[in-house]
């Protein structure tokens, strides 16, 4: 019979004892997702404008809100300027992402993006969105150049409204743009808090505007087909 040779039983014999000594693995606790920085500052310009109003919204103010020095402030935004362009393009992805999730939910097909965009305004406006972007705006009104993004914006949506693709035709510019400009009118007049219009009228408007959707799509395919 062969035994092991003295070198092997000696490696044998440092792997148990290095098995032996090696700690426990350790359990890795789960991390906590928390808001960025930058969005922590930015809900607390918005806290700022809603409870003290646009012309109290500095940057003293918002690190004082954030709980943050004015360098930690700074860090994120070196200019006032920058924090409003970070607020209004936080605004619009809100928007933007209303819409997205209404598309999700409607066939592919023409017309698809217009009627997503007229349900996007279905539900009311949230309070917190009422509140940040009136104040954003009047916070704007002395620097227009930052509006400038929010005109690009708006002209690339329509063009991707009237755009034809290979399962949706064109779109009359006219009639999309009348639309377009009535969502618009009904989400503005929610964000500046002076809708005259009850949940049941802003229903009916709503309801008329996917009509008229229907009619636009019927009519462009009707005239794409002959």
């Amino acid at each position: 019979m062969d035994f092991p040779s003295t070198t092997t039983l000696s490696a044998s014999f440092a792997a148990r004892d290095t098995a032996a000594l090696a700690p426990p693995p350790m359990s890795v606790a789960p991390i906590s997702r928390r808001p960025s920085s930058r969005e922590a500052i930015l809900d607390a310009a918005e806290a700022v404008v809603s409870a003290d109003g646009a012309a109290h919204l500095t940057l003293d103010a918002v690190a004082e809100r954030a709980g943050i020095s004015k360098g930690g402030l700074l860090y994120n935004f070196s200019t006032k300027e920058a924090l409003l362009e970070a607020m209004l393009d936080r605004h619009m992805r809100r928007f933007e992402a209303m819409q997205i999730q209404a598309r999700e939910t409607l066939p592919p097909g023409p017309g698809r993006e217009l009627k997503a965009l007229v349900l996007s305004a279905n539900s009311p406006c949230p309070q917190r969105d009422k509140t940040s972007g009136c104040g954003t705006l009047a916070a704007l009104a002395n620097n227009p150049r930052l509006l400038e993004p929010v005109r690009a914006a708006h002209r690339r949506r329509l063009e991707r409204l009237t755009a034809s693709t290979t399962d949706s035709a064109a779109l009359p510019f006219a009639r999309t743009a009348a639309i377009s400009l009535a969502v618009d009118g009904l989400c503005l007049l929610e964000v500046l808090q002076i809708s005259p219009y009850s949940a049941d009228e802003r229903q009916q408007v709503i309801d008329d505007l996917l009509h008229l959707v229907d009619e636009t799509t019927l009519s462009a395919v009707t005239r794409s087909d002959s």
